[in-house]
């Protein structure tokens, strides 16, 4: 009986621990890592995930150089456009919230508007990143201008800055603005004077004539469980884990569907070079299946997109493409290069195993991968014999 009382009370003491330990784990904030990149000219934004957006200066690729970083609380995702005399503006979310920024001098980026509650419906969806929502709970966050609110958005509908001690009202200016390139895993993206942002199942459009001062025009369903967005020429290509969806973006403001590619459950970044679009496959237990590959579909047709390849890889995910030669970020094993000009013959050319990929832009002759802390740069001008040239490790 003795024995029995002392097996009961000992279970108990374990019981009570673990559930202590796994409620403090639980409290305990995500680590911060490195996602999602935007660049521009010389300079990549890269998002520490919840914590803000990195500036770094890679004019060197040897020795990339910290121009700061923009503190963002609940950051995922940017795109940057700029003015007419060249200010560089910040799209950023910001927990529910759109902030633009004013980030023409890295050392002091200003906040010039915030759109309010846009994106409601991703923050609570964590915009699909694997970060506890418990560290957003009760967050407090300053805002500056827009409306409280933005359920009844319509397309007359405006937001102004307000003036304040820490606070600049820019003036707009569209003539000769120009923009730069996110990754595979963007969310947001900019054509022209139109920025494009996808949550967990819709397509947001905001007219950013005026860079300054960003309108909410739209909002259109696209499915479940979208993931990426990729522009390309007149059409908007947004991965999902269902599929890939096609939309023409003939009328900026509201893009028409033309047509989906169905495949198995997985998580699906996108990118397109000519008549092929290269579509990752991620399985797994978020992703839904065990299927992980590298598709490679035929979209001459838009509205018959056609998959000519299947190429089983381990964990990819992000992913660039020039001339045919694919270079797939992978959870396990880096980076893939692959020659993929001959279908029927898909080739290895070289492997990067020194660090985890997850995206990765090829920039003249330079390949910049983000991992979950590092962003490493890497002379690609023979693709088969792929060069560190530097790294810029997580701050901690």
């Amino acid at each position: 009986m003795r024995a029995k009382i002392r097996f009961l009370i000992a279970s108990s003491v374990l019981l009570f621990v673990l559930s202590v330990g796994w409620e403090d784990r639980l409290a305990s904030p995500p680590p911060v890592r490195f996602a999602k990149m935007y660049l521009y000219d010389q300079t990549l934004y890269v998002s520490e995930l919840t914590r803000g957006v990195r500036q770094l200066d890679i004019s060197v690729p040897q020795s990339p150089v910290d121009r700061g970083l923009i503190t963002i609380q609940g950051n995922h995702d940017m795109a940057l456009q700029t003015t007419g005399d060249g200010r560089r503006i910040l799209y950023a979310d910001s927990y529910a919230d759109l902030v633009v920024l004013d980030v023409s001098n890295p050392s002091t980026p200003l906040t010039v508007d915030t759109l309010r509650n846009i994106f409601g419906q991703a923050f609570t969806m964590r915009w699909g990143d694997d970060v506890f929502l418990r560290e957003w709970e009760g967050a407090q966050v300053r805002r500056v201008g827009g409306m409280e609110g933005c359920m009844g958005c319509s397309e007359t509908s405006v937001y102004e800055p307000i003036s304040g001690p820490d606070i600049v009202a820019l003036d707009g200016g569209t003539r000769g603005s120009t923009t730069g390139r996110g990754g595979s895993m963007a969310r947001f993206t900019i054509v022209d004077n139109s920025l494009y942002c996808v949550d967990y199942n819709q397509l947001y459009v905001f007219d950013i004539e005026d860079p300054t001062k960003p309108r909410f025009v739209n909002r259109v369903h696209i499915g479940w469980g979208i993931e990426t967005i990729f522009p390309y020429n007149d059409y908007l290509f947004i991965g999902g884990q269902n599929g890939m969806y096609i939309y023409s973006k003939t009328d900026p403001r509201n893009p028409r569907f033309i047509s989906t590619y169905e495949h198995v459950r997985a998580c699906d970044p996108v990118v397109v070079e000519g008549s092929l679009a290269y579509v990752t496959l991620r399985g797994g237990t978020r992703c839904g299946t065990v299927v992980s590959a590298l598709h490679i579909l035929d979209v001459a047709d838009l509205f018959k997109p056609k998959l000519l390849k299947s190429h089983p890889l381990p964990q990819p995910i992000g992913l660039d493409v020039r001339n045919k030669i694919a270079y797939v970020c992978d959870d396990s094993a880096g980076v893939y290069i692959l020659d993929t000009n001959n279908l029927n013959d898909i080739r290895e050319l070289a492997r990067i195993t020194d660090k985890r990929g997850y995206d990765t832009i090829l920039h003249n002759d330079v390949l910049i991968v983000v991992s979950p802390d590092a962003v490493s740069f890497y002379n690609a001008s023979q693709p088969s014999a792929p060069v560190l040239l530097g790294r810029f490790q997580l701050p901690a």
